[in-house]
C-alpha cells in the first residue's frame, strides 16, 4: 500500500518486455528483408517467427503454449504459410497427440501407490547406509522418470525425501546428505528421462522433426537401446560425483524405520492399484510390441492408454483430474514448435542452415571428432541458455542433413541432441533441477561442484554409444 491507494500489478516485468519488443523486431524486421537466389523472402521471414519464438520463450513474455500459437497464426498472416492447414499443421501431427495421450502413464503413478511402493523397496535395500541411501532415492527416481514427466518424478520423490530429512535433524543448506538426496533426485529424473520415448517431451518433439524432415520414425524399442546403456553409465557417475563432492552424514537404523512407519504404509493392493499395474504393464508391452506389429504406434497405445482411464469399469481418474495431470500448454507448445519447424523445412530455411553447418569443415572431420564436438557444443550452449526445445528445434535439421551425408543412422542425432539439452547438470537452471534447488537445501554452486563429473560422462556416454550404435553398426 502506498497512501492507501494498492499498488497496480505490473503488465509486463522487464524480462518479458524485452523479450516482447526483440520478438517484433525480429518478425517486422526478418518480415522485410528481401530474398536472395539462397534464401528466399518466406524462408527470412520464417526463420525471423521461430527467433522472435525463442525470444519470447527464453524470456517467459507469454505461456509457452500460446507463443507457440502466436506463431502459428503470424504465419498465417504474413503469408508464409498462405494455407491455415499447413500454418498450424503442428496440431495435426501424432507428436502432439503423443504428448496428450502419453499423461496416462503420469496419471496410473499419482493415483495409484505404484511410486510409493517402488521407492520403499529402494529405500529398504539401502538400510541406513547414507551413501546406499543416495543412490537408492536415485534410482528409483530415474525409474519413475522412465514413465512419467521428470517434474511429476521429482516432485514425488521430494515427499519422501523431505520428510526424512526433517526426521533426522538435518540443518537446511548444510546437511550433505541434504544437499546429495535433493540433486540426487533431480540428476536421477534427468538421466531417467532420456531412457524412453515417453520419459520426456523433449524425447518426443525431437521424433516428431524426425519424422517430419526425414520420414523416418523411431521404435519405443530402439529408443531403449539407445538411452538405457547411457543412463547406465551416467548414474553411478553422477552418483559417485555427489557422494564424494558432499560425503553424507550417517544415519540410524531406527530413523529409517520411523520413516517407513509414517510415510510408507501402503497396505495391500487396492483394486485401483492392480488396474494401475496391469495398464503400466500392458502398454510399455505394446510399445514395444510396436517394433514387428506395424498398427501398434506409440501414439496411437498411448491415445488407448488415455481412454482406457476413462472406461467403465476402469475410472482410474475423473476428467478434472486428468485436466489437472495434463499439460495443455505443452501441447500447445508441440504444435507451435512443430508447425513453426514445418514453415522452416518447407521454405527452404532449413535446407539453407545446414547447408552452412555442412560448409564449415565438419565433414572433414571423422566423424567421432565430429559428433564430440557437436555434443560438447550442445552442451555448453544449453547449460548458459536453457531453451531446450528451442534449441532442438534449430539444430535438429541440420544434424539430421549431417547424419544423412556421413552415413549416420538417422535417430543417432536424435537421441544425442535430447539426451544432451534436456538439462543442464551445471546449473539448477531446467524445471527437473529447480524444483529441488527452491527448497534451499543446497546452493547454486553446489550443483556444479557435484554436477561436472555427470556432465562430462554424460557428453562420453552419449557420443560413444552414438557412434557405436549408428555409425559402426547403423542401427536405426
Amino acid at each position: 500500500m502506498n497512501g492507501g491507494i494498492a499498488e497496480r500489478p505490473r503488465l509486463f516485468t522487464a524480462k518479458q518486455a524485452v523479450g516482447f519488443v526483440l520478438a517484433v523486431v525480429s518478425i517486422a524486421g526478418s518480415y522485410f528483408i528481401p530474398g536472395c537466389p539462397e534464401l528466399t523472402h518466406e524462408a527470412i521471414a520464417a526463420c525471423g517467427i521461430l527467433l522472435g519464438a525463442v525470444f519470447m520463450w527464453f524470456c517467459g513474455t507469454m505461456p509457452t503454449g500460446v507463443v507457440g500459437l502466436l506463431g502459428c497464426l503470424a504465419l498465417f498472416a504474413l503469408g508464409i504459410r498462405p494455407q491455415f492447414a499447413d500454418a498450424f499443421s503442428g496440431y495435426t501431427s501424432t507428436t502432439a497427440w503423443f504428448v496428450l495421450g502419453v499423461y496416462c502413464m503420469t496419471a496410473l503413478m499419482q493415483k495409484s501407490s505404484l511410486g510409493v511402493r517402488l521407492t520403499k523397496r529402494f529405500i529398504m535395500w539401502a538400510g541406513a547406509d547414507s551413501r546406499k541411501l543416495v543412490f537408492a532415492i536415485m534410482l528409483a527416481t530415474a525409474c519413475m522418470s522412465s514413465i512419467m514427466t521428470d517434474t511429476g518424478a521429482v516432485a514425488l520423490s521430494m515427499s519422501f525425501v523431505l520428510p526424512l530429512l526433517d526426521l533426522i535433524g538435518a540443518e537446511r543448506g548444510k546437511s550433505n546428505l541434504g544437499k546429495c538426496l535433493l540433486l540426487g533426485v533431480s540428476l536421477g529424473a534427468l538421466i531417467g528421462g532420456f531412457t524412453t520415448p515417453c520419459g520426456h517431451s523433449l524425447n518426443v518433439l525431437s521424433i516428431g522433426i524426425l519424422e517430419q524432415t526425414t520420414g523416418d520414425t523411431v521404435s519405443y524399442l530402439s529408443w531403449m537401446v539407445y538411452g538405457v546403456p547411457v543412463a547406465a553409465v551416467v548414474l553411478p557417475c553422477a552418483w559417485k560425483a555427489l557422494v564424494h563432492a558432499f560425503p553424507p552424514e550417517s544415519i540410524t537404523q531406527d530413523k529409517v524405520d520411523e520413516l517407513m512407519s509414517s510415510q510408507f504404509q501402503t497396505g495391500a493392493f487396492t483394486a485401483l492399484d492392480v488396474k494401475c499395474l496391469v495398464l503400466m504393464i500392458v502398454l510399455p508391452a505394446l510399445w514395444i510390441a510396436g517394433n514387428w506389429i506395424g498398427m501398434l504406434n506409440s501414439t496411437s497405445i498411448a491415445l488407448l492408454g488415455m481412454i482406457l482411464l476413462f472406461v467403465p469399469g476402469m475410472n482410474i481418474v475423473s476428467w478434472k483430474e486428468f485436466e489437472h495431470l495434463a499439460s495443455w500448454n505443452l501441447f500447445l507448445f508441440f504444435g507451435g514448435v512443430l508447425s513453426i519447424g514445418g514453415a522452416v523445412q518447407a521454405t527452404g530455411a532449413a535446407t539453407f542452415i545446414a547447408n552452412a553447418f555442412l560448409g564449415s569443415g565438419i565433414l572433414g572431420l571423422p566423424v567421432f571428432a565430429a559428433l564430440l564436438i557437436i555434443a560438447t557444443f550442445l552442451y555448453l550452449i544449453h547449460t548458459v541458455c536453457p531453451i531446450s526445445p528451442a534449441w532442438c528445434a534449430i539444430f535438429m535439421p541440420p544434424l539430421l542433413v549431417f547424419a544423412q551425408t556421413v552415413g549416420l543412422a538417422s535417430v543417432a542425432p536424435t537421441f544425442m541432441i535430447v539426451c544432451l539439452i534436456a538439462g543442464s547438470y551445471l546449473v539448477p537452471l531446467c524445471p527437473a533441477m529447480n524444483m529441488t534447488y527452491d527448497t534451499g537445501w543446497y546452493s547454486f554452486k553446489d550443483t556444479s561442484r557435484a554436477g561436472w563429473l555427470a556432465s562430462i560422462a554424460l557428453v562420453a556416454a552419449a557420443v560413444v554409444w552414438v557412434y557405436i550404435l549408428g555409425y559402426v553398426i547403423g542401427l536405426m
